[in-house]
């Protein structure tokens, strides 16, 4: 299973943290963004389609084993 952290203390400020201390970590991402109009917003940075398409994979099914196991974190 990948590695999985909600961030904190707000879903803007702790992501900007959290981006900041792991900035040169950074390989590759693909996130997906709830924006306030009811749109979504899809950015990524990746070599190829499939990794970019691996990195969604591991973000959903990450999601769901989180679910499964109880561990899910809503924000509400």
């Amino acid at each position: 299973m990948s590695k999985v952290k909600r961030v904190f203390p707000g879903p803007t400020n702790g992501l900007i943290n959290w981006m900041e201390q792991n900035f040169h970590e950074i390989d590759g991402f693909v996130a997906t963004f709830n924006m306030k109009d009811g749109t979504t917003m899809t950015v990524y940075d990746a070599q190829n389609y499939i990794q970019a398409v691996g990195l969604a994979d591991i973000g959903k099914d990450t999601i769901h084993q989180l679910a499964h196991d109880d561990e899910f974190i809503p924000s509400k």
